[in-house]
């Protein structure tokens, strides 16, 4: 009998168990050998894997592995970030601008709780339909 499976045939645990043992040794060494954080070594054997090898068991150990699985979304999404830099930055800005609370004081009303406490302080935001705009940025 003939046994046919499509795809990709899956490394079995024990093969996974003993490359992430050797790359996770030697990852070690050179990171005290070299003094670069084995985080950054992780990256660039991720990224060296994905770029070269696609579908070896590198990726299946990386991708197995919560922490290394995060830093490679981290670093995709800041990827894409780079390539729209300008037009992030400025959007940025204006949510800055356009969504800062205003700040005001109010001088006492001749109470004698704001003669001892002092006059109305009021934080709003600008969306708020009160809100005047004439109040002080933070």
């Amino acid at each position: 009998m003939i046994n046919f499976n499509f795809g990709k045939k899956k490394p079995d645990k024990r093969e996974l168990i003993k490359v992430s043992i050797i790359v996770s040794l030697f990852i070690a060494v050179l990171s005290s050998l070299t003094g670069i954080s084995e985080i950054k070594l992780w990256d660039l054997l991720d990224e060296f894997q994905r770029k070269h090898l696609p579908l070896g068991i590198l990726n299946e150990l990386i991708i197995k592995d919560s922490d290394k699985i995060n830093r490679r979304v981290e670093r995709d999404v800041e990827k894409e970030i780079e390539k729209v830099s300008p037009e992030y930055d400025r959007i940025i800005r204006e949510a800055d601008k356009r969504y800062k609370p205003r700040y005001s004081e109010k001088p006492p009303d001749g109470s004698e709780a704001q003669k001892l406490l002092g006059g109305e302080i009021r934080i709003c935001s600008p969306w708020v339909p009160d809100c005047p705009s004439d109040l002080n940025d933070l």
